[in-house]
């Protein structure tokens, strides 16, 4: 959970009330980037991400959540969420 990770821009869209494209925006960004957020993840733990769910509440300064679902420890041939990500 990280907060106040909102960009001088976002923060112009929350003044001007565009929650809604602020939250469509950051998440193409988000889902854009599967590759650059789960790769730390798998390298760090050693384990391999079968999901990763991204979510922001605009109203409170940014809050965000990335969550990543790992494989269980020695699960056959799991496949990572990076091959499935956009190149």
């Amino acid at each position: 959970m990280l907060e106040s990770t909102l960009t001088p821009a976002e923060r112009n869209l929350v003044k001007m009330g565009e929650h809604e494209r602020l939250r469509e925006t950051r998440m193409f960004f988000q889902y854009a980037s599967v590759r650059e957020f789960c790769e730390p993840v798998e390298r760090l733990t050693g384990r391999t991400v079968r999901a990763f769910i991204s979510g922001i509440d605009t109203e409170v300064d940014g809050l965000t959540v990335e969550t990543f679902i790992l494989y269980p420890v020695g699960a056959s041939d799991p496949r990572s969420r990076i091959e499935d990500a956009e190149p």
